[in-house]
């Protein structure tokens, strides 16, 4: 340990508290940036359609399908994270259907979302 003698002597000894405080400020605010981030994918990455999809879930899906990636607790909405990917994968197909159509309690988009909106949406969750 440095004496408080030292520390008179020495002045980038107390200089580098201030340093080690704001490396420890930049590593929090990482690791926050990193957990609350939607995707890699969805960090700059996507596509020209995935990205007009990902505008549209930001707008209509996100209030409801808001679990983070490897969330499976059994309440609320469906996880869309890997959806098209995993043991049981919806199809395109599928995920039209229930976006025009709508599912138990979740409302049909089919006559607020064009067959374009509806693609571009199904691009940006194949990213996730």
């Amino acid at each position: 340990m440095f004496s408080r003698k030292t520390r008179r002597m020495d002045p980038s000894i107390s200089a580098r508290r201030p340093c080690a405080a704001a490396i420890l400020a930049l590593s929090a605010s990482l690791v926050v940036a990193v957990y609350f981030a939607p995707s890699s994918a969805a960090a700059g990455t996507l596509g020209g359609r995935a990205r007009l999809g990902q505008a549209i879930f930001q707008q209509r899906c996100i209030t409801c399908h808001n679990k983070q990636p490897g969330d499976t607790s059994p309440f609320g909405p469906p996880n869309l994270n890997g959806i098209f990917r995993g043991p049981s994968p919806l199809t395109a197909k599928q995920a039209t259907n229930i976006i025009e159509n709508g599912k138990s309690t979740m409302p049909a988009f089919g006559s607020v979302l064009t067959r374009s909106d509806v693609d571009n949406l199904i691009a940006y969750l194949r990213t996730r």
